[in-house]
């Protein structure tokens, strides 16, 4: 029988690091999606829920709101900064196949950014005692729908495409600069979670 130490690494799933900045991409965006199944459900749970329940659903929301707004902001400069100049820059024939993606992406981003703060506004000043009218938690939801809408291709787009081309084409010096600046940008939280 192996170790119990070695039995949470067995069935921990591995996080990738910045020495595997594209790997850890790929795990961002699975936090994504995770925030958004967490307003998604959050979105159920306001229709008629009691005072506990509430609580939990504002509570998950803020997280998610707290997540999109730090951690997504950077995940969306890791790729504008420090992955898709790389690929225009340094990847040839196979980069002008994501290229035509990045453009779109982009968009995409610029989208996602107008649509969180259109939900930031909204959950500011949202009822959280149950007091919400039909119209306010049908808007709520429809913001949420749409972010799910926007993202899940785009997400799809970039693990499928757009990555896997970059592993193929960039040169691993380059991958690791990508994982050095990605660092850098999370600096702060990393500082704090050492001194905690």
């Amino acid at each position: 029988m192996a170790p119990a130490s070695n039995l949470l690494s067995i069935n921990q799933p591995h996080i990738p690091d910045f020495t595997d900045p594209l790997r850890l991409m790929v795990h961002c965006h699975q936090r994504i999606e995770a925030q958004l199944g967490s307003l998604q459900r959050a979105g159920e749970l306001i229709r008629g829920a009691d005072t506990a329940t509430l609580a939990t659903a504002f509570a998950a929301v803020d997280v998610a709101c707290n997540h999109f707004a730090i951690a997504g902001v950077r995940h969306t400069l890791d790729e504008e900064i420090s992955l898709f100049p790389r690929l225009r820059d340094l990847g040839g024939a196979a980069g002008r196949e994501a290229l035509a993606a990045m453009s779109d992406l982009e968009f995409q981003h610029r989208t996602a950014e107008l649509l969180h703060g259109e939900f930031d506004e909204l959950v500011k000043y949202f009822p959280r005692d149950g007091s919400a009218d039909t119209r306010e938690i049908d808007y709520f939801n429809q913001i949420v729908s749409e972010l799910a809408v926007l993202y899940r291709p785009h997400i799809a787009l970039e693990n499928n495409l757009v990555f896997p081309i970059a592993a193929r084409v960039l040169p691993d010096s380059e991958v690791q600069k990508i994982g050095r600046e990605m660092r850098a940008r999370r600096e702060d939280i990393l500082r704090k979670a050492q001194l905690s």
